[in-house]
């Protein structure tokens, strides 16, 4: 078997066991750990689709938070004010943010670098300030509350495997993208843009695709973080909501598949059990991310990741260096 075979067999099982875990978490775990899981499973989901332009297509987007505010006002607009069935909102969340996102990034896509990154956080910005300001339509900084949500999804457990089927669909779905050989282009035009172009590919509608698939599941993201806290109001769409899952992305890894979800995963639990022993847990958090990207600049994915490939290396060179020697 080769070494990538392995590798696919390695992460497979790895992959098999986390589903087996989640899937049985809910019937020991208390209610505080499965709202906990769900927001988890939520914003995970949310940092993965920032990977798909970040991780994959080498982008630096400041302003994704725009889609999943996008996804997060459809959703509740489309059942509080239009009075649409829950199928039909739920449907039409993350494909209103993928049309936000085919607008946004027929202009964005055509750049690179910071130029890319200041025009996504002002798009972001502009959104953020439409829901912000627009109280006849949006409530502004007041936010919706009171959604409604099914019966069937009202308790924690329901609602937990209700996200946990939709994260592992979702997961897949990513994974074949990535895999494609459409997935494989991005990457090329990451590498090297010029040879991708001078091959006959068209650079920019492989990246407006990705843009706009990428918004598709943080507008998915963002409906299902407003059914968890039956609310929903601007700062879904602030800047520092960008930022946050930006450092996710840092923090787990951008190189690695799984790297966002573990950043998210992390990140959200020491928000969440550092702010209840101090006030000024952002400063503790950002010390921790500062110690990170200094000493670990690959993420915990890319550290881990990097050792495996040192110890195997050595194993690999010892036999060999063994022999070359005299007796």
């Amino acid at each position: 078997m080769s070494r990538k075979a392995k590798r696919s067999l390695t992460t497979n099982t790895w992959f098999l066991f986390a589903v087996a875990f989640f899937a049985v978490f809910p019937i020991w775990a208390p209610v505080m750990w499965k709202h906990l899981a769900t927001e988890i499973f939520i914003i995970a989901l949310f940092a993965m689709s920032l990977n798909m332009v970040l991780g994959r297509g080498g982008l630096p987007s400041f302003g994704h938070a725009c889609f999943y505010c996008v996804g997060g006002y459809t959703i509740a607009l489309f059942m509080m004010k239009l009075h649409f069935p829950f199928a039909i909102a739920v449907i039409a969340a993350p494909v209103v943010a993928a049309i936000f996102a085919a607008i946004i990034g027929y202009f964005s896509v055509r750049l690179t670098g910071i130029h890319f990154a200041i025009l996504t956080l002002g798009f972001s910005q502009l959104v953020w300030a439409i829901a912000h300001k627009w109280y006849g339509f949006t409530k502004g900084d007041d936010g919706i509350t009171g959604i409604p949500v099914p019966a069937a999804l009202r308790g924690i457990t329901h609602y937990y495997y209700f996200v946990f089927v939709i994260l592992i669909t979702c997961l897949l779905l990513i994974r074949i993208v990535q895999n494609s050989p459409f997935g494989n282009t991005i990457v090329a035009i990451r590498e090297n843009r010029e040879r991708v172009t001078f091959s006959g590919l068209k650079v920019w509608h492989h990246l407006w695709l990705n843009f706009v698939i990428a918004g598709f599941f943080a507008g998915l993201a963002g409906s299902l973080l407003v059914l968890l806290n039956r609310a929903v109001f601007p700062d879904f769409g602030y800047w520092t909501k960008s930022a946050g899952v930006v450092l996710m992305c840092i923090f787990g890894g951008v190189g690695a598949f799984i790297g966002p979800i573990v950043g998210a995963a992390i990140i959200t639990l020491l928000e969440h059990y550092i702010s209840i022993y101090t006030f000024y847990w952002q400063l503790v958090l950002g010390c921790l991310i500062v110690i990170l990207v200094i000493f670990l600049p690959g993420g915990i994915c890319g550290f881990i990741e990097n050792r495996l490939r040192g110890e195997k290396k050595i194993t690999e060179e010892v036999p060999y260096a063994s022999q070359s020697r005299g007796p």
